[in-house]
This record gives structure tokens, C-alpha cells and sequence, in this order.
């Protein structure tokens, strides 16, 4: 007897198998990793030591919607496709920062137009932050 169960759950499986289109579960396989989906966080401190407590952290998915919990999602999008997903490349913000010392270290992780991307970098405070890498940072 389970030797005839076994036959239908194989012949089951069998039957599913030979039913699905590939090309299908490829599309909604893929559906499921968006090609540009990113995750930052605001750290007090000088590097992203473990041991430093992250301050702010928001998500970013810019492809096929945009969305997620950063503020200005949109625009971040824009900037991010206009420096072609190099953060050291970004446009900040004209403004002028006192010279105090509080820094602050941001990371970025995740995929960027289907590839994998990570980036870390300390500022001298917040305000050096924004003036150099502008709006994406700004969560």
C-alpha cells in the first residue's frame, strides 16, 4: 500500500512539473528581487562598528515603483539614477556647516540595477553629511 501512495504523489509532482511553463516562473521569480532595492542607516560615530548604535535606517526601492520608508524617496530615485548608483558620485547640497566635531557614519546595502552594491563613509557631523552627498542621505 504505500509503496501505490508513493506512486500517485510521484505521478502528482510529475504531472505539475510537465504543467509549468518556465518562462512563467522565471517572470515571477524575478518579480520578487526588484533590480534596485536598498536599505541605509545613520550611525553616530566614526565607522560602522557593531558596536555603535544605529541612529536612522530607512528603504529605498526605486524599480519597478518607487518606494519605501525614506522621505523623499522620489527624488533620492532621481539623484541615484543620475549618479548612476555611485554614491560618491551624488550631488549635495550647497550649504554651509559649523566646524563642529560629532560625526557620523552612513552605510548603503543592497541591490542597485541588478547589482549588488555596499557603500560606508564617516562625515565630520550631519550638515558636512547633506553638503556632500545631498538628499539620499536625508532620512
Amino acid at each position: 500500500m504505500p509503496y501505490s501512495r508513493f506512486r500517485v504523489i510521484l505521478l502528482f509532482f510529475f504531472m505539475v512539473t510537465l504543467s509549468v511553463n518556465p518562462k512563467q516562473v522565471w517572470a515571477e521569480s524575478s518579480s520578487l528581487y526588484p533590480p534596485s532595492d536598498l536599505v541605509f542607516t545613520l550611525a553616530l560615530g566614526e565607522g560602522a562598528d557593531l558596536n555603535v548604535p544605529v541612529m536612522r535606517a530607512a528603504t529605498l526601492t526605486c524599480l519597478p515603483k518607487i518606494t519605501g520608508s525614506h522621505p523623499f524617496a522620489e527624488n533620492a530615485c532621481r539623484l541615484l539614477e543620475k549618479a548612476e548608483g555611485s554614491f560618491v558620485d551624488l550631488i549635495g547640497e550647497k550649504r554651509d556647516c559649523t566646524k563642529e566635531y560629532i560625526p557620523v557614519t552612513v552605510t548603503a546595502d543592497g541591490v542597485w540595477q541588478g547589482r549588488r552594491v555596499k557603500y560606508e563613509e564617516s562625515f565630520g557631523n550631519r550638515c558636512v553629511l547633506l553638503r556632500e552627498r545631498g538628499l539620499v542621505f536625508d532620512f
